[in-house]
C-alpha cells in the first residue's frame, strides 16, 4: 500500500476542504479609524499617544465579561463588578472613591425558560422571559391568539376572547397607519401600559409573547412591568423571529395552535438597594467645577454584557488611567461615574441627579459612552445650539481621528438624559454601529468576541481628550433646561 507522508496528507486534506468551500472567506473590511502619523506635543497629544500605546480597555472588557459575567441590577454579580471597579479606581490613583446608594425595589433572577409546540410539528424553541415579570406556575398550556393592540383602546376590542390564551403581541405584517406620536410624557405611557396589563389579567390571559427585534435566531432581553409585586403582572417573554413567524403562519391556517410555555424567573424576597460607583481626579484650579465622564456598569443577562456596557465602563477607567499615566492635572475636577439601573429606566443616573441637585450648576458637562465597541464620531448636543462652539473647541484635537460630528439630535435612552432634563449640558457619544443594534445589543451574542479593538481604543481616546479639554476650557458651557417640542427625536434602540 502506498504510504503518504503525514505532512502531504495534511496538505491534501486542506486542499480538498478548500475545494468544497463554495465561497472564499471575505476580506476584512477596512477599519474606519484614521491612522495618525504623529501626535502633537500637547496634553491632548500625550493622551492620544498614551492610550494608543498602552490601552488596557480590551483587557478590562474581557475581565468584566468573562470573569464576572452578566451584571443585572440588584444581582450579586453587579455588586462584584462594582467592588472591582472601586478597587481599579483606587489602583489608578483616583480620589474620593465611594458608592452612592438608592432604593431599587425587588431584584430578579432568570430561571429556566422554554416553549414547545403541542400541535403541528411539535418543535421546541427558545424563549427569554422579560425581566421583572412573574414566572409561570410550572409549564402552562394554552391556545395562541394574535393580539396586536397598540394601546388600551385597541386592546378593549378583544374583551371576552382572552381567557386561557397565550398571546402573540407583535404583528410584523401590520399594515395599519402608525399611531400619533405620544411625545415625551413617559408617565402617561407607563400608566397606559399598566392599565393594559391589568386588563389582560382580568380577562384571564395566561402569558404574552413578543417577537425579538434581532434576526438570525437571536433572543432579546428587556424589562417587564416593574419591580413592584403589588402591581399587575403577566408572564411575558421574547421569542426569536424565526419561530415567532412560524407561529403566525400556523395561526394563518385558521387551525388551533397550542403551546406549552415555561418561564422560571424569580423575585427577591425583600427590596434591595442599588449603587453607583464614583471616583475623581481633583481639579487643580477650579476643583468645585466638574466634568463628569460616565457609563453604566449594569447589563442584561443573556450574554455577558460586553458591548452593553462593559465597553463604556472600561473606557471610563481607561481615561482615568491615561490621565494619571501622563501626569496631567486638570483645572476642573474630572469625575468618573459608573451607573447602575440604566437598563431598568436610567435609575442610577436619575438617582444621581436627585442626590446632587444642589450641585448641578457646578457641572461643566456630562459625557456618556454607551453604544458598544464602535469608534466615536462625535456627540449628540440634545438641541443645545449654544453648546456647539465650546464642544467644537473641545473635540478639535480629535478631528483628525474622525471625531467631528456635533448633531443637534436629541437622544433620550442613556444616562446623559436625566442630566439634560435638569438643565446640565450632557451628551452621549455618537458611534459607529459595528454590529451593536443588529446583533450584540441585549442578545446572547454580547460577548467580547465582537469587540473591535482599534475602534474601542479610539473611543477611549475620544472620551479622555474631550473630558480633558472641557476641564481646561476657560469658559463654561451654557446651562438651562432646553425646552423642546414633545415630539423631539429619541433613540429607539432601547425599549423603556
Amino acid at each position: 500500500m502506498l504510504r503518504i507522508p503525514s505532512a502531504l496528507a495534511g496538505l491534501a486534506l486542506a486542499a480538498l476542504l478548500q475545494a468544497q468551500t463554495p465561497f472564499p472567506p471575505a476580506a476584512p473590511a477596512p477599519s474606519p479609524v484614521p491612522i495618525l502619523k504623529e501626535y502633537p506635543d500637547t496634553p491632548a497629544g500625550r493622551l492620544l499617544r498614551e492610550i494608543k500605546d498602552h490601552a488596557e480597555v480590551v483587557a478590562r472588557v474581557e475581565y468584566l465579561s468573562d470573569v464576572i459575567g452578566p451584571r443585572l441590577t440588584g444581582s450579586d454579580r453587579l455588586r462584584q463588578a462594582q467592588a472591582w471597579a472601586g478597587a481599579e479606581m483606587a489602583r489608578l490613583g483616583a480620589a474620593n472613591i465611594h458608592e452612592e446608594a438608592y432604593d431599587f425595589g425587588l431584584a430578579w433572577t432568570r430561571g429556566t425558560d422554554g416553549a414547545r409546540l403541542l400541535t403541528h410539528n411539535g418543535i421546541r424553541f427558545r424563549v427569554d422571559q422579560q425581566a421583572w415579570t412573574p414566572a409561570t406556575r410550572g409549564a402552562i398550556q394554552g391556545e395562541l391568539l394574535l393580539v396586536d393592540a397598540r394601546n388600551l383602546a385597541e386592546l378593549l376590542a378583544f374583551k371576552g376572547q382572552l381567557k386561557g390564551k397565550i398571546l402573540l403581541r407583535t404583528n410584523p405584517d401590520d399594515k395599519r397607519p402608525p399611531l400619533a406620536r405620544r411625545g415625551a410624557d413617559f408617565a402617561a405611557y407607563q400608566a397606559e401600559q399598566a392599565a393594559m396589563t391589568q386588563f389582560l389579567q382580568e380577562e384571564g390571559a395566561l402569558a404574552a409573547l413578543t417577537m425579538s427585534g434581532r434576526k438570525n435566531g437571536l433572543g432579546f432581553a428587556s424589562g417587564g412591568a416593574g419591580r413592584d409585586p403589588q402591581k399587575a403582572g403577566l408572564p411575558a417573554a421574547y421569542v426569536p423571529q424565526e419561530p415567532y413567524k412560524m407561529l403566525l403562519r400556523l395561526l394563518a391556517r385558521k387551525e388551533p395552535v397550542k403551546l406549552e410555555l415555561t418561564l422560571g424567573g424569580a423575585f427577591s424576597k425583600a427590596p434591595v438597594q442599588a449603587f453607583n460607583v464614583v471616583g475623581e481626579l481633583r481639579g487643580s484650579e477650579r476643583p468645585d467645577e466638574v466634568v463628569l465622564l460616565g457609563a453604566h456598569l449594569d447589563s442584561w443577562d443573556l450574554g455577558t454584557g460586553a458591548t452593553d456596557n462593559a465597553t463604556g465602563s472600561a473606557i471610563v477607567l481607561e481615561a482615568l488611567r491615561a490621565l494619571q499615566a501622563t501626569g496631567l492635572k486638570p483645572k476642573r475636577t474630572i469625575r468618573f461615574v459608573l451607573f447602575s439601573g440604566e437598563e431598568q429606566g436610567l435609575l442610577g443616573s436619575r438617582a444621581y441627579v436627585e442626590a446632587h441637585r444642589a450641585e448641578l450648576d457646578a457641572i461643566q458637562a456630562v459625557l456618556i459612552h454607551d453604544m458598544g465597541t464602535g469608534m466615536v464620531k462625535g456627540f449628540t448636543l440634545q438641541g443645545r445650539e449654544a453648546c456647539r462652539g465650546p464642544m467644537a473647541q473641545a473635540i478639535a484635537p480629535l478631528n483628525d481621528l474622525g471625531v467631528k460630528d456635533l448633531s443637534l439630535r436629541v437622544m433620550g435612552s442613556t444616562d446623559h438624559a436625566p442630566f439634560d432634563r435638569a438643565g446640565v449640558p450632557a451628551f452621549a457619544a455618537i458611534q459607529e454601529p459595528a454590529d451593536y443594534f443588529l446583533g450584540t445589543h441585549h442578545s446572547q451574542m454580547d460577548y467580547p468576541d465582537h469587540l473591535v479593538p482599534d475602534q474601542l481604543v479610539q473611543g477611549a481616546q475620544a472620551m479622555a481628550v474631550t473630558a480633558w479639554e472641557l476641564a481646561e476650557m476657560p469658559g463654561r458651557l451654557p446651562h438651562g433646561v432646553n425646552l423642546r417640542p414633545p415630539t423631539g427625536a429619541v433613540n429607539p434602540s432601547a425599549p423603556r
